[in-house]
């Protein structure tokens, strides 16, 4: 150019490793809580990584709680039982306690209380007992002998006073439930409800006429 020394200005050379350590210096920190932004081959390791699926610790909706469950099974009116292969839910144990602790309870009792609870315990194959009460006239609840039930038949496991080898629903004149925690037994408004789920029972007095007393007594 006329008489002007023209100067060139290089443009400046700067490396990709030394814009990026500047922009690098230059990057404001993340802000709390929030994660740095991976770059370059780090970012593309992570999105490759899949996550692991945690469990949901949230019940289903129709799925209840412990406490409730547990309230609706206590306010059941039977209280639970083991199911006995005859099909009838077992009563042994409730059985036991009635004659133990109600009907052959105290001093006065104690030979035949022994006597009675060691044959009943020595017949362990049944699980649905019933007890047979001696007068339904008198309606006192002495004990005459149990029952078990056995391939569709009622059989006679211990005697006490005279009784029939075998029950029949025919023979029934009242069922009765033992409560235990009252010590008690009370009468089942229907005879229709049967032996099945009677604890204890009164026969019409005709099928106990011929009856002796028992050389247990």
């Amino acid at each position: 150019v006329d008489g002007v020394v023209a100067t060139e200005f290089a443009a400046p050379n700067f490396s990709a490793r030394q814009v990026g350590g500047d922009v690098a210096k230059k990057r404001p920190p993340c802000l709390p809580g929030c994660a740095e932004v991976a770059s370059g081959n780090e970012s593309a390791e992570r999105n490759n990584q899949a996550l692991p699926v945690q469990p949901s610790t949230r019940p289903p909706l129709n799925q209840e709680s412990g406490s409730e469950l547990g309230t609706r099974r206590s306010a059941s009116a039977a209280p639970p039982g083991q199911l006995h292969p005859s099909g009838l839910q077992s009563n042994r144990k409730l059985i036991r306690n009635a004659l133990d602790r109600c009907l052959l309870k105290g001093e006065a009792n104690r030979p035949l209380r022994e006597r009675v609870l060691q044959q009943f315990d020595a017949e362990r194959n049944y699980g649905r007992i019933i007890i047979l009460f001696k007068s339904i006239h008198t309606g006192r609840h002495d004990l005459r002998a149990l029952y078990a039930y056995s391939d569709g038949l009622w059989v006679r496991i211990v005697e006490v006073f005279g009784s029939p080898p075998t029950l029949q629903p025919r023979m029934v004149a009242q069922c009765l439930r033992y409560d235990s925690g009252a010590k008690s037994f009370k009468a089942l408004a229907a005879l229709r409800e049967g032996l099945g789920v009677a604890d204890a029972v009164f026969l019409h007095p005709q099928y106990l006429h011929k009856s002796r007393a028992s050389a247990s007594t």
